[in-house]
Parts: structure tokens; C-alpha cells; sequence
């Protein structure tokens, strides 16, 4: 079955109830669907840093019903090949990414985003919404 990693951009537009992400959502939930402990980081610190207890009340809630890939040794080997890769092919790095699509990478999931950056990634499969 496939696997679905989904990634800051989707976790937040569909918190946010936008309709590409709740469209897209509704064609994949029959799959196994998870995210990285990373983008649980970068969804989650906004709404604790700025007090907004509902929202992250809501992102917990979300995140309790996904399977959480770890960061691991391997994703840390993945993430330093991808981040010298696309140095050498002179693209700019969003350090964050490069350890999503470093986990993704280790558990052979699909990441779910609408960011364009990650199509640079070599062996990261990519679905957008």
C-alpha cells in the first residue's frame, strides 16, 4: 500500500480547511498516512509560540491519529547526500526540507506538498495538491 508523508505545507492548509488540501486529503485517506517528526516540529512551534492554544490544540489532535517517522541515523546519512547533491547542483537548500525528504526517503513514502522545491530532490517521490 502506499504511503503518504505529509509534509508543513498540506498539515497547514488543511488545518486551515483550504479546499485543494481537503480535496486532496480525501483521495488519499484510505492510504497510510504520516508525516516526519520534523514537520510536527515546524507545525506545531508557530501556534505555541504565539499563544494560539486552539490551533495547537487542533494540529495535536491531527498529529495523534498519523504515524510519526522518526529522524534517524539513516535520514541524517539521506540528508547530507541530498543536501551535497544539491549543492553541487548549485540549488538553493531549505535545510528543513532536506531532513523531511531525508525521512520520506528512509520509509519509501510519497510527500504530499505544494512545495516546488522538493521536485529537486533526487529519489523523493513527490505528489502535489
Amino acid at each position: 500500500m502506499q504511503r503518504y508523508c505529509l509534509e508543513t505545507s498540506f498539515i497547514v492548509d488543511f488545518l486551515r480547511e483550504k479546499e485543494d488540501a481537503i480535496e486532496k486529503y480525501r483521495e488519499i485517506k484510505g492510504r497510510k498516512l504520516e508525516t516526519t517528526s520534523v514537520v510536527a516540529w515546524e507545525v506545531l512551534r508557530g501556534p505555541k509560540l504565539s499563544g494560539r492554544v486552539k490551533e495547537y490544540k487542533e494540529a495535536v489532535k491531527l498529529f495523534e491519529r498519523l504515524n510519526i517517522l522518526p529522524f534517524t541515523l539513516t535520514s541524517s546519512r539521506i540528508a547530507s547526500e541530498i543536501e551535497l547533491d544539491l549543492k553541487e547542483k548549485g540549488r538553493s537548500v531549505n535545510l528543513i526540507d532536506v531532513l523531511i525528504a531525508a525521512a520520506a526517503i528512509e520509509n519509501s513514502s510519497k510527500l504530499v506538498t505544494r512545495d516546488e522545491g522538493y521536485m529537486n530532490i533526487r529519489g523523493l517521490e513527490v505528489e502535489f495538491y
